[in-house]
Order: C-alpha cells, then sequence, then structure tokens
C-alpha cells in the first residue's frame, strides 16, 4: 500500500502545513493490486482495443502554470500529490494548450480541434452541436459520463455539458475580491460534490469522470492554512485588484512588492489545489477505480505573472507564461510510469490519444494525433502545433469570418516559435528551449538563416490561419446581462 511518505521526499514536510498530507499516496503500488490491474487491464469487456482501461479520469486545473509543479521542476510551489502521481504517470513536458482561456480551451481538449474549428472563440459562447466531445463518444461505448465543474465559465448554459449523463454545477456563490459575485465553487466542494456522487451512484462497470478546479484562477485567495504557506502575511495589505499596473496610486517598488507577493498567493492556491486533488485521488483508489483507469491531469492555459504584457491574467497573448501547460497520463496499474515525453504535445492531441489507447475509432476532423502511450518512449517529434489568444474583445473582433482573426496567434515547430499579433501589426520569434521565458526576439533576422526560418514558420502560420473554418456560435443571449457580469467578476471582461 502507497502512503503519504513519498510526498514527503517531494517536497519536504517543513514546506507543507501541518495536517493536510494525504492519507495515503494515489496509487497502492503493492504487488497484489500490480496482478490485479493486469488481469482487468487485459480482461474480455474493459474495452474494444487490447489491454485498455475499464475507466477514464478527467482533471482539469484552470489556470495552472507548468512550471509550478514539483515534477516539472518548481521551486515554489509544493504539489506533493500530482508529484506522486506523475512518477507513476507518463509526463508531457512540452506541453502547450492551443487557447489560453477556460472554455475554448476545454473544447480544444474534448473535441481535438483548434478553437478556429470547433467555433467557440472565447467564454461566454456557445458550443455547437455539431461537434463530436469525449463524453459523446464514449456514452456511446458504454461508458457512465459524470461531469462536475468548477466555474461559471463551463456553465451547461453555454451547452458544454452536451454528452454527460450528470452535470454538476452547483457552484457556491462568494464575493471577490472587487466585490462582484462569482460563481465557482473551491477545490474542497468540488471533491465533495465527487464524492457524494460516488456515495450516491457507486462506480459503474465503465466510466468517464471529468472534474475541474477552478481555484488557480485570478483573485488568488487560498483559505488557511494555504494561505500564509509562502507568504506569512497571507493577502493582508495585497490591493483588492491583481491589475496591479493599473493602480494608479501605486510607486513603482510598491507595484513590484506586490507583484511579488501576489505570486506567492498564486503559488499558494496551486499547491491548495493539489492538495483537494490528493483526496479526490484517495476516494477513487479506496473505491477500486483508481488502478483500473486512464487518469488524464491537464491544465486548460497557464497564466501571466507579469512577465510581457499581461499582468496576472491570461487570454490576451500567447507567450509561454500562458500556453505552457500540464499534462500527465497515468495508464492502468502505473504501466510506464516515470516516462517523461519531451518532444511537443498540444492540447488538440489529448482526445485522439485518449480514444486509441481505448481502441476507439478518432473522429475525422479531429486535428491533434494521438501520442502512443505504450510506445511514449519512442520520439513524436517533427509535429507542428499553433495557438490563438482569446483577448481583447470590442473592436479588434472586426473580421467577420472568425472574432480571433486579429489577435495574437503562434505557430512552434517544437524549438522555435514564431508570434503575431495582427492588430497591433508585431512578429516575434524565440528559441524556446534555450529562452523559455521568450526574452530574446529573434528578429528582425540578424542573418540569413534566422530569415529563412522566419518565412517558413510564418507561411506555416498564414496557412493554418487561413484554413479557419468555425462551426456558428454565437455570445449565450438568456440572461445575457448575468453573463456579462459573472465573467467580469471572472477577469475575463474589463
Amino acid at each position: 500500500m502507497g502512503n503519504g511518505s513519498r510526498f514527503a521526499r517531494s517536497t519536504g514536510p517543513d514546506r507543507w502545513p501541518a495536517g493536510v498530507l494525504g492519507r495515503r499516496g494515489p496509487s497502492l503500488m503493492g504487488a497484489v493490486v500490480l496482478a490485479l490491474a493486469t488481469v482487468v487491464a487485459g480482461s474480455v469487456g474493459c474495452s474494444r482495443g487490447p489491454r485498455g482501461a475499464r475507466h477514464v479520469v478527467f482533471i482539469s486545473l484552470d489556470t495552472a502554470r507548468a512550471d509550478h509543479f514539483g515534477f516539472m521542476g518548481s521551486e515554489v510551489a509544493a504539489t506533493p500529490r500530482l508529484d506522486a502521481l506523475a512518477a507513476e504517470s507518463i509526463v508531457f513536458t512540452d506541453y502547450m494548450t492551443v487557447v489560453p482561456t477556460t472554455l475554448a480551451s476545454h473544447v480544444s481538449l474534448l473535441t481535438g480541434k483548434y478553437a478556429h474549428h470547433h467555433g467557440t472563440p472565447r467564454n461566454g459562447f456557445m458550443v455547437n452541436p455539431r461537434n463530436e466531445m469525449l463524453p459523446e463518444i464514449l456514452r456511446r461505448e458504454g461508458f457512465r459520463t459524470a461531469g462536475f465543474a468548477g466555474s461559471f465559465a463551463l456553465d451547461d448554459r453555454f451547452d458544454f455539458g452536451q454528452g454527460f449523463d450528470h452535470y454538476d454545477q452547483e457552484f457556491d456563490v462568494r464575493v471577490g475580491q472587487k466585490g462582484a459575485d462569482q460563481d465557482q465553487r473551491t477545490a474542497e466542494e468540488v471533491t465533495d460534490a465527487v464524492i457524494r456522487y460516488l456515495d450516491e451512484r457507486g462506480v459503474p462497470e465503465r466510466l468517464f469522470l471529468f472534474v475541474h478546479y477552478f481555484d488557480p484562477h485570478a483573485p488568488y485567495a487560498a483559505p488557511a492554512p494555504f494561505d500564509t504557506m509562502y507568504d506569512p502575511a497571507g493577502r493582508e495589505g495585497l490591493p483588492s485588484t491583481h491589475f496591479v499596473k493599473r493602480s494608479p496610486d501605486l510607486t513603482d517598488a510598491e507595484r513590484a512588492e506586490y507583484a511579488r507577493r501576489l505570486s506567492l498567493q498564486y503559488a499558494s492556491e496551486i499547491s491548495y489545489t493539489d492538495h483537494h486533488v490528493g483526496r479526490l485521488l484517495d476516494e477513487l483508489d479506496s473505491r477500486g477505480v483508481l488502478d483500473h483507469s486512464l487518469v488524464v491531469v491537464t491544465s486548460d492555459h497557464g497564466e501571466s505573472l507579469w512577465e510581457h504584457d499581461e499582468e496576472f491574467d491570461h487570454g490576451l497573448t500567447v507567450y509561454q507564461s500562458t500556453m505552457h501547460a500540464v499534462c500527465v497520463m497515468r495508464l492502468p496499474g502505473g504501466e510506464g510510469g516515470g516516462t517523461r515525453v519531451e518532444d511537443l504535445v498540444a492540447s488538440v492531441d489529448v482526445l485522439p490519444t485518449v480514444l486509441r489507447f481505448l481502441g476507439f475509432d478518432v473522429p475525422v476532423d479531429a486535428d491533434g494525433e494521438e501520442v502512443p502511450l505504450r510506445e511514449a518512449e519512442r520520439r513524436v517529434g517533427g509535429r507542428v502545433r499553433f495557438g490563438e489568444a482569446t483577448k481583447p474583445w470590442g473592436d479588434v473582433e472586426t473580421d467577420p469570418r472568425w472574432l480571433n482573426a486579429r489577435k495574437a496567434r503562434c505557430v512552434r515547430d517544437g524549438r522555435h516559435k514564431l508570434i503575431r499579433t495582427p492588430y497591433r501589426g508585431t512578429e516575434e520569434l524565440y528559441d524556446v528551449p534555450t529562452d523559455p521565458a521568450e526574452r530574446e526576439d529573434l528578429l528582425p533576422p540578424l542573418h540569413a538563416e534566422t530569415g529563412r526560418l522566419a518565412e517558413g514558420l510564418r507561411e506555416r502560420l498564414a496557412a493554418w490561419s487561413a484554413s479557419a473554418a468555425p462551426l456558428p456560435s454565437s455570445f449565450e443571449p438568456s440572461q445575457r446581462e448575468e453573463t456579462i457580469r459573472r465573467l467580469r467578476s471572472l477577469g475575463y471582461l474589463e
């Protein structure tokens, strides 16, 4: 049986608040369980594919930067529960989201399509029912499907819940830092909701479980004892807004200090979420679900901590701070655990990977490609992936074909990344492995080789942009003012 001691080795007990370590690790890697997992994984009826998983557990961490997890090298945020899971999983170290806001990103995750094909440009828009989403596919294949949303951004009024037999969005309404109501709920409440569902319904023969945690999203306000985990003062003395650059009464020194402390509060939210993800894993473990599951943990996008134009926010740019996200996949029984895939993989690749692992066909209109999990050591290099921003709103959205057509977008060939922002008329080129913070723009080209490289990426990005053929979508019309108010309180409108 696993136990919490492996967590102490991950982060050191002095970095974790007293009384919040998990009661055991999430894997139960004892010999008996391993033997059972092998039998179950290969048994008739688990999936149409060989040695598939009986269940799929899909955990989404909103606004979670890749560099704030121990298994990704964080020296700030402690994430012992996810570190332990990652040790038994396949970790995609160069994983990028294709769109850095919640709704559009999740639709890409669950359809395998770029936003300019699935048609949902940003939060507050409808998900076109012609999209075939992962829960719809799995329900057709005999899975019971249950989803738990942590934020109003994934409210079913936007038709995000299509394909779920049970979709839980019982949000807590709490007062945010600006005094605005926010429809969301804490990680504790999300995990509790899943536990209640499992208590009431039990575990079916096949289960697709989607669980969305929203806490790392601004404003950063983790509950005690996490709020003082990295800053003894907690939120005391911090401004009410996370847009500190726009606060006219602050000096430059005050802004810098507030930015430092806000970054620590963000890390606290990551650690708080990790703890309650651990509770979920424990519950799944105790019910015999975990080792018969394909477990996917991913983040929909990262967060800018004021490295570039955005302050403590996301959606305006396509820099690595918001595009480099988290993705780990744990196979039944922890098979292949410890594998690290360093090649470029994107969020559109998640759906094809999950479906092919289960032995199911991938929709023909998916943009992504499978990563062969049982051969994950084999390189999957050579992929070119694209991304697009969803902000700003308003005057920028003038192209009738696609609302994001003039916003920041990028193309990556693995090593190099070209960023174009049409509404600003700017272009940038970065060597991501040597410059992950994207500080050294390689343009204008200093020599012919750089010029040829930029031109090749420019042509790829132009062709991808021209391929936009979005399914129809519109801003959700019913209760429009309520939708606008809530999106504004979440930082998506200004």
